[in-house]
């Protein structure tokens, strides 16, 4: 079967392996898509990637991939049992989603954290784990994954459409994110329905949120980006304003358009979602006083940023979370929450660009380009 290989940064190699046999403990899945994110951008650019966690240091070569949906091919009988995490055993021929984290189970966080995967011994799969050892297929940029004893796989509801189930992994982060943002027992601390959220940067994790946002009942969702196609797509898909970079290219002038479209009182909640760590600053001055910022896409450290925690934290009263990863959970609860709002809001549409495996270079590059939405690598059938 063929993968595509990255072997150095910007060079992806086209490798063909032999189908793995498995244990009682593991599977093998045949993919129907692999979504490209943020995470996959950094890796194929510089070769490596930090997301602070222990064990996660890229080795290359890897086999990129970690929004993971597949068809079982092959379950070992305990596997079956362990791995699902709602409902009978898995069978062969069943959709399933592949959390990207793998946790032991036994460390200290893993006992002790409810929900996130911060595993002390953690790995996953597309980045942290090199393909030259068997059985090889440990990302999604293939025509098979092999599935390791410990993963967490979740079943697609019946009639939800593939496009639609691929966009599982960035849906749980944005689960979870406001999931911890959510308000608490005082008063107007936290997000709640009916709440106005500011989205900066709407590629795809940042359509995620807006998507949760809306589903979760915001009043009103406010976009920011300089893609002009991206900022259609949040209009089109969630209802969003927008705020422009190229009709508003002043940060004070776009913290003023927020304070217009908010009365002067700013938003209830601000979402991060750029990569750019330059934009905490100019969130955190959107935010009305007692206001939640989830910063979820600065997670590369290729530059400082300046914030005044007087000014901007504590006259604002400012709660400050930051998001790494999901609530292993968070898959199966959005999967239900897509099936049930997939008649209403069309999700399919966040998904602008498909490729085979042997383009994987090609559908990077496309990815990160501003006139492009969600890049699945897969025949999606």
């Amino acid at each position: 079967m063929k993968a595509a290989v990255l072997t150095a940064p910007k060079k992806i190699e086209t490798r063909t392996f032999e189908t793995p046999e498995i244990t009682k403990e593991t599977g093998l899945v045949r993919m129907l898509g692999s979504g490209i994110c943020g995470t996959d951008k950094h890796v194929y650019t510089m070769g490596e990637i930090r997301l602070g966690l222990p064990g996660d240091i890229v080795k290359l070569p890897i086999i990129m991939g970690h929004e993971n949906l597949g068809v079982i091919e092959a379950i070992g009988s305990e596997a079956a049992k362990k791995m699902v995490m709602e409902g009978p055993p898995l069978e062969v021929g069943e959709r399933v989603y592949i959390a990207a984290d793998i946790k032991c189970g036994q460390c200290y966080n893993c006992r002790n954290i409810y929900g996130f995967p911060w595993c002390l011994n953690h790995t996953s799969y597309g980045d942290v784990i090199s393909c030259t050892k068997p059985p090889h297929l440990f990302g999604g940029y293939s025509e098979k994954m092999f599935i390791l004893e410990h993963s967490d796989l979740f079943r697609v509801p019946k009639n939800l459409p593939n496009e639609i189930a691929l966009l599982a992994e960035q849906m749980a982060v944005a689960y979870g994110s406001f999931g911890r943002g959510f308000q608490n027992p005082i008063a107007k601390e936290g997000y709640s329905p009916g709440d106005t959220v500011v989205i900066q940067g709407v590629g795809p994790l940042g359509l995620c949120n807006a998507l949760m946002a809306r589903m979760l009942g915001a009043g009103k969702i406010i976009a920011i980006d300089k893609s002009e196609y991206r900022l259609g797509l949040a209009e089109q898909l969630c209802s969003a304003e927008s705020i422009s970079l190229n009709e508003f290219p002043k940060q004070s002038d776009r913290i003023s358009e927020v304070n217009t479209l908010t009365s002067g009182i700013g938003a209830d909640t601000v979402v991060e979602c750029t990569g750019d760590p330059g934009v905490i600053s100019e969130g955190l001055d959107m935010l009305r006083i007692g206001g939640t910022y989830l910063v979820e896409g600065a997670f590369v450290e290729d530059a400082d940023t300046r914030i005044s925690p007087s000014r901007q934290v504590l006259a604002k009263n400012a709660r400050i979370i930051g998001v790494s990863g999901m609530p292993h959970q968070a898959y199966g609860r959005v999967l239900k929450m897509m099936d049930s709002y997939r008649n209403i809001i069309p999700f399919e549409k966040m998904i602008t660009h498909r490729f085979d495996v042997e383009d994987a270079s090609k559908a990077i590059e496309v990815s990160m380009s501003p006139d492009s939405g969600k890049v699945a690598l897969g025949s999606m059938n």
